[in-house]
Formats: structure tokens, sequence, C-alpha cells
């Protein structure tokens, strides 16, 4: 179970166009509590994301790949894209950039 504080402040700007799409939570600051706190580019992109029962928290930002190497498609958000590479790394590719994501014990 992932908690945090509550919100009080405005959404992300990322959140009005990229709602949660039906096999991951995408999780900015205040939802994804101090687990993400390091999380480099929350303005930008989920500081954390929840995929099957697993927390993986934003790590570094890349350029853009249509299709990180090594990884499979595994959902949409928006013009945003998932993708599931080895058991500890997410990618969300977005037309800007590809945000990295590894696994962390929340």
């Amino acid at each position: 179970m992932l908690t945090g504080c509550a919100s009080s402040g405005p959404p992300p700007p990322w959140r009005s166009g990229h709602p949660d799409p039906a096999s991951l939570s995408l999780l900015d600051p205040a939802q994804a509590g101090s687990c993400a706190a390091a999380a480099p580019y929350p303005g930008q992109a989920p500081a954390a994301i929840s995929f099957q029962g697993q927390e993986y928290v934003q790590s570094s930002r890349q350029p853009y790949q249509a299709s990180p190497a090594g990884s499979v498609e595994i959902d949409h958000s928006g013009d945003w894209s998932f993708f599931f590479g080895s058991g500890t790394t997410l990618t969300l590719v977005t037309p800007q950039a590809d945000f990295v994501y590894q696994a962390r014990s929340c």
C-alpha cells in the first residue's frame, strides 16, 4: 500500500492531459510521499508510478526514443506510452523526453 500526505496545492501540470491508465497509478509527489521526494522532474512527469503492486520512482530523464530497447509497451495515457523493461525499470516515453523509473520499496 502506498501512503502519502494529502495535497492542498494544485495538481502538477502534466495531470490534466494524463489520467491514470487501467494498469498503472501515476503519482505526484504528495501521493508518493517521502519515497519519491528526490524525483528530479515531478513537474514534467509523475514522481512515481505504481504497477502490479510495485512502486517505481522517477530517477532520470533521457532523450526521446520511440521504443526503449528491450522493453515491452504496457499502457498509454494521452500522448504518453509506458514500457516495462527489466523487473526493476519502467520507462515513460513522452513526445519531449523519456523518464526512467526504478523499483523501490516505499
